[in-house]
């Protein structure tokens, strides 16, 4: 985040607020074939483990469907959430997104 103020009456004023972290994560992917190009794949990850992030995880479920060798695509439901606060300042959010997906995979 940068915060520049331009002067005018008073003098001016620029701030400047940066954070970064990683994270460690144990991840997890199933994938079943259903036959006839279909299958499901469930893919989760966990971390954070108070290193970087308090916590992380994510959740995937899709459906796949492979028309060709070359190109599979996915619709499905995806979760993550993470829960971060710096040690030395105020910078600290918590967020949890979620929805469906729709995603295709190109291989060359």
């Amino acid at each position: 985040m940068n915060l520049n103020l331009n002067a005018g009456l008073l003098p001016a004023a620029s701030v400047s607020c940066t954070a970064g972290w990683g994270d460690p994560l144990l991840a997890g992917r199933y994938h079943r074939e259903l036959g006839n190009g279909f299958g499901l794949m469930a893919y989760g990850d966990l971390g954070g483990f108070g290193i970087g992030a308090h916590s992380d995880w994510q959740l995937i479920g899709t459906l796949d469907y492979a028309p060709t060798p070359w190109l599979t695509l996915r619709t499905g439901y995806r979760s993550l959430n993470f829960n971060y606060q710096s040690n030395d300042s105020n910078l600290g959010f918590n967020v949890h997104m979620r929805g469906a997906l729709l995603a295709g995979t190109f291989r060359f």
